[in-house]
């Protein structure tokens, strides 16, 4: 079975739902539904309905996924029922049965102890093995999917569908194919789309299940003639939530790639085999070989490279693979203590699609093959695949959480890039003459590496998620996930500092906005959005040309970001206004370039939180009226958005920390945050990696939005 063929070699795709935009069912407390009905869209060379329809007959199963220590206890409960039956011979167990049972205790625990010293093997639909774990174990036994009976669904309707996009009224997030996946040739020949219709039932395990669970997930698995198969994993959620309350934690930058787990084994045995007095020479060697473009990119190669660290290595190589593991490690007990609901990653999911040392040759039948990328990486972590074991590598685990996933700038990267530019191995805890041990291994192209292309998603749309932009209403809940696209070099300069700006959203984009708002958007919704690029990101220091205005006494002379906190301005008795940062900062510096006005303007009239990632860094501003810098309610009238020269009032500060309450935020609001990267630090901040934050909504109110850290 090959679940990852090209697209090029299929007959058949399933494109949505998938991995990174599941869609959720909702089932009452008491479990009164047990029918189901999804969308699904397909991808073909098949013209004909009638021969299309024919084929998906029987095609289609759906896998539910269980969790591995409560079937143990399941099976357990079975077959303690089990034991009194052998115990007593009969079918039923009568009251005298039972009060004999009870003098039998010992000789049933010993039966217990005796299966438990022998654990038993059972394997799931899919193939994987169990075991029961051995006496004193069972508390240490880790989360793990167990994926029980597949159920086959009826096909109740099939339609062809045509490539609509994202400004069209009949545009359906889930059914709609977007004009890329043709244009860009993600699909090859698969340029046909069909919208199929599948119901199916729920049986009493998976209710059993869902009595002391929120939700469940399903994988969506089709056949092929050819006795292979494509899985789109955990693409079903069916869940118990009112969505009243909700829980969600965003994670952004997770930057993985298959060299961060290859870096700290290159690393050590290269320090291990050259001795001291060969460093200088090879270091002078390494220098001589940085390219004009390296030395562009590169801080002070020379002075970095003669850094002595004594810290071990395996204390400070900061492997944004392993946070990764971590991160769902923690997210899975959430899950289990039933206190988690699903993740946002909000881009740079991978740092680059393939390595640029691959021939030239090669790299042309590659063209960013699934197995060829890091989507691969992204996939086999996310689902705990089988990895080649490297030094430093840590355990991981099958996400049991839902995701929802939105590219970032570096998802359109597609070769690798040199470490030591812009001084980028500190950000993961490397000194310079490491950063050069890695040249022979892991070379950069120097032109390649700062080219950018679609086609380093080909994987992701078709493995991951085919949607760059959609919608998800839960309750009164909108949550709008926006691709803000690829690096920008509009404003070069801040590319070449390391923070480069993004394309921003198109016009189309902004069409989309305004259908939401008017169709979708209830008075008494709460809206959230979600983005890579960030709205809003002010330089740290007040720029020479702006320095002009400030007032000539040098005690009430302010030009560093952090002076201009909403807080410490109040507290130093002067007005709010005297805290705003637009007008005096360039609050642009690595921001959306397209269409900054009327984004700014969506987020301050129609979303109480803005949540964006791509900086690394933890910054949160408030929104406000522009003419009086006070805040307004937020709006739901008719939504035409027209360029406004000065969108909102902007204040800087830990808004997360000071307001703790629904009232406090509602009367404060609305936020746009940065969340600092779960995968690597900031430049100004190197061992803030691991970040995530928490989103809770109680009775349909914002109540908290606070970062937190994995432990290291």
């Amino acid at each position: 079975m090959n679940e990852n063929l090209d697209p090029k070699n299929r007959e058949i795709l399933l494109l949505n739902p998938n991995l990174g935009h599941p869609i959720i069912l909702n089932i009452d407390s008491k479990f009164s539904q047990e029918n189901f009905s999804i969308d699904m869209l397909f991808a073909t060379q098949i013209a004909e309905l009638e021969k299309f329809t024919e084929i998906i007959q029987h095609k289609i199963s759906i896998i539910p996924i269980l969790e591995y220590t409560w079937k143990i206890q399941s099976l357990l409960a079975k077959e303690n029922k089990a034991w009194l039956l052998t115990l007593f011979g009969k079918k039923k167990v009568s009251l005298w049965d039972k009060i004999k049972g009870f003098f039998l205790k010992k000789k049933r625990e010993r039966i217990k102890q005796e299966l438990l010293k022998n654990p038993l093997e059972f394997i799931d639909s899919q193939g994987n093995k169990f075991y029961f774990p051995e006496k004193g174990k069972f508390q240490k036994v880790k989360a793990r999917a167990f994926r029980t009976s597949e159920i086959d669904p009826i096909i109740s309707n099939v339609e062809s569908v045509n490539i609509c996009d994202l400004d069209s009224l009949e545009y359906d997030n889930y059914c709609s194919p977007r004009n890329y996946l043709v244009k860009q040739d993600i699909l090859g020949a698969l340029n046909v789309f069909y919208k199929v219709q599948i119901k199916f039932d729920i049986n009493n395990e998976i209710k059993e299940f869902l009595e002391s669970h929120n939700f469940i997930m399903f994988d969506l698995k089709v056949h092929f003639i050819n006795n292979e198969s494509k899985i789109n994993y955990h693409s079903i959620v069916i869940s118990k939530n009112s969505w009243n309350d909700l829980k969600i934690v965003q994670a952004s930058d997770l930057h993985l790639a298959e060299r961060n787990d290859r870096i700290y084994e290159i690393v050590k045995n290269w320090t291990s085999l050259v001795r001291k007095s060969e460093i200088g020479e090879i270091i002078s060697e390494g220098v001589k070989t940085i390219s004009f473009f390296q030395r562009l990119f590169s801080t002070k190669t020379k002075k970095a490279s003669t850094e002595r660290s004594i810290t071990p290595l395996h204390k400070r190589y900061i492997n944004p693979n392993n946070n990764f593991r971590k991160f769902i490690k923690l997210m899975n007990k959430r899950v289990l203590a039933n206190d988690l609901d699903f993740v946002v990653l909000t881009g740079d999911l991978i740092d680059f699609a393939i390595l640029s040392k691959i021939p030239k040759d090669v790299r042309k039948v590659v063209d960013f093959e699934y197995e060829r990328s890091n989507w691969r990486v992204f996939k086999e972590i996310l689902l705990n695949f089988p990895q080649e074991k490297k030094r430093g590598m840590i355990r991981g685990e099958e996400v049991l959480f839902p995701i929802f996933t939105i590219p970032g700038n570096h998802e359109y990267r597609p070769f690798h890039y040199d470490i030591r530019w812009g001084g980028l191995y500190r950000k993961i805890g490397l000194n310079g003459n490491e950063a050069l041990a890695l040249n022979d291994e892991l070379m950069a192209n120097p032109i390649s590496s700062i080219t950018k292309t679609f086609r380093a998603m080909k994987a992701y749309l078709t493995e991951i998620n085919s949607s760059l932009d959609f919608f998800l209403k839960l309750g009164k809940n909108n949550l709008i996930f926006l691709n803000t696209g690829s690096d920008s070099f509009k404003r070069i300069m801040d590319f070449v500092s390391g923070h480069p700006s993004v394309t921003g959203l198109s016009n189309k984009q902004i069409k989309y906005l305004e259908h939401l708002v008017n169709k979708n958007f209830g008075k008494e919704d709460l809206n959230l959005l979600f983005l890579h690029g960030p709205p809003i990101n002010p330089k740290h220091t007040i720029s020479i040309f702006k320095r002009i205005d400030l007032p000539k006494h040098k005690d009430e002379i302010l030009t560093k970001i952090d002076e201009y906190m909403e807080s410490r301005v109040l507290m130093l008795g002067k007005k709010r206004s005297a805290a705003r940062i637009d007008g005096k900062f360039d609050v642009k510096y690595g921001v959306v370039s397209s269409n900054w006005e009327k984004l700014i303007y969506f987020c301050k009239n129609h979303c109480i939180l803005t949540l964006c990632g791509h900086t690394h860094q933890l910054k949160e501003f408030k929104l406000g009226d522009p003419s009086e810098g006070a805040s307004e309610n937020l709006q739901n009238s008719p939504f035409p958005i027209e360029k406004i020269e000065n969108p909102a009032a902007i204040y800087y500060d830990l808004y997360s920390e000071m307001y703790t309450s629904a009232k406090e935020i509602e009367e404060n609001g609305p936020f746009i945050v940065q969340t600092p990267a779960l995968g690597l630090g900031s430049y100004f901040n190197p061992k803030l990696s691991g970040a995530y934050r928490e989103i809770e909504i109680k009775d349909g109110k914002l109540v908290s939005f606070k970062v937190k850290t994995i432990k290291k």
